[in-house]
């Protein structure tokens, strides 16, 4: 689980913000919401991100997005190659040249990490990793050089295996360890968990389980949904086409990723619906809507998120769940009886359905404005005065402009210039 995520000129973030999912006040206020790794540290297991377009939101995931790229990929990366996840502030002079910073506090099992890492588009200019093995934290390395991997130091706790690695200035330290064999342990154990549980879901995008249809407890919850979310769907089926030859694949792809993407392309879904007679009428995917189709396609990956107890950043849910299917997954993920495994939520939306306080506590919803002076701009609700109680009816006052992170709209001057063309 993450605990809080910092991000420092990255895009449109300008100044250092943070996104906390620590939850330090009112636990009485659907405590449901809330994880205990350790008994006096509570982690909120989903968070919403609003602001007007443009704002900032995306830029969030797209922060995580960087920082799973530089701990599981850019230890591949080439002596001198660039490192494609640096996207500095552009809009002030000075960032535009300086590094990015981003800092990340979370669990991988039940120990708590905290990672830090500066980068250009060259080189990373700094790498910390440290661990909590009680209150106060002990560092695991530390690098204070781009080029010097003989220069990185290592803490009294960083043992079990090699420790000096050689990278170039454009690997992260914790990439190459992580995916060394030989590494100690624990920094294995944080590469595998970035690279097996963190995902992202971007607008537009199909995340994609392999041979999901083949576990029957995955199937029966697929089943029910449909059924019970007012789709008019009694059950749905699979079947293979018979012509598995028909797709074609890189020479140079591994047989045997060729015959794993060759069965999921040959695969043909169809849906039961019961007629007036109650008979059921079989539909072929064509028939149905897209938002069927595509929420058809994605409960898979969520019930595995759930199911693996992964962290998920999705980027404007409502573009792919009607308001009140997406507020039944977030509850879902709320839900301690469901989310036995500490899987988090973390989505971007404009959908103040979501806002509800009888769904979300305060500290679990954020806002981000955006001005060419700052960038975006991060805040809590919980961090409002205290007018704003946990009972408030927080879509209300947000629609009405009292929290502010709404566009400002002149329609006075867009009406005028399209009379004048018109």
């Amino acid at each position: 689980m993450i605990i809080d995520l910092s991000i420092k000129n990255f895009r449109s973030i300008k100044t250092e913000q943070l996104i906390s999912f620590h939850a330090d006040k009112k636990p009485k206020h659907h405590s449901g919401n809330i994880s205990y790794i350790e008994e006096d540290i509570g982690i909120l297991k989903t968070c919403a991100v609003y602001g007007s377009n443009a704002a900032g939101k995306t830029n969030i995931i797209l922060a995580f997005e960087a920082l799973q790229d530089l701990i599981i990929s850019s230890g591949d990366l080439k002596d001198g190659e660039p490192i494609d996840s640096y996207d500095p502030y552009l809009l002030c002079d000075s960032t535009s040249r300086e590094p990015t910073r981003i800092e990340i506090e979370f669990y991988v099992e039940t120990l708590r990490y905290r990672y830090q890492i500066e980068f250009n588009r060259n080189e990373i200019s700094f790498e910390k990793l440290d661990y909590y093995p009680s209150a106060r934290p002990a560092n695991l390395f530390t690098r204070n050089s781009s080029h010097d991997w003989k220069a990185v130091k290592f803490g009294e706790h960083y043992k079990g295996g090699k420790k000096q690695i050689a990278f170039f200035a454009n690997n992260a330290y914790l990439s190459k360890a992580g995916n060394t064999p030989d590494s100690p342990e624990i920094v294995r154990k944080i590469f595998n968990y970035f690279r097996r549980y963190t995902d992202t879901l971007l607008v537009g995008q199909i995340a994609g389980v392999s041979n999901w249809d083949e576990d029957e407890n995955t199937v029966k919850i697929i089943n029910t949904f449909l059924n019970k979310v007012d789709l008019g769907i009694e059950s749905f089926g699979i079947e293979e086409e018979p012509d598995k030859d028909q797709f074609e694949f890189p020479s140079s792809m591994p047989e045997n990723i060729q015959r794993m993407f060759r069965k999921e392309l040959s695969k043909k879904e169809y849906f039961f619906h019961p007629n007036s007679q109650g008979d059921l009428v079989r539909f072929e995917k064509d028939r149905e809507s897209r938002g069927t189709s595509r929420l058809f396609r994605l409960l898979p990956f969520f019930i595995q998120v759930i199911r693996d107890g992964s962290v998920l950043f999705v980027d404007e849910i409502e573009s792919s769940f009607h308001p009140h299917i997406a507020e039944l997954i977030i509850k879902l993920f709320n839900d301690p009886l469901v989310n036995k495994k500490n899987a988090q939520l973390i989505f971007t939306t404009h959908d103040l359905v979501l806002m509800g306080s009888d769904t979300m506590r305060k500290d679990q919803i954020y806002l981000t404005e955006k001005d060419q002076i700052n960038g975006t701009q991060l805040y809590c609700l919980d961090s409002y005065d205290s007018d704003l109680k946990d009972s408030s009816p927080f879509a209300k006052w947000y629609d009405e402009g009292r929290l502010g992170a709404i566009p400002r709209i002149n329609y006075k001057s867009i009406s005028d210039v399209i009379k004048k063309v018109f």
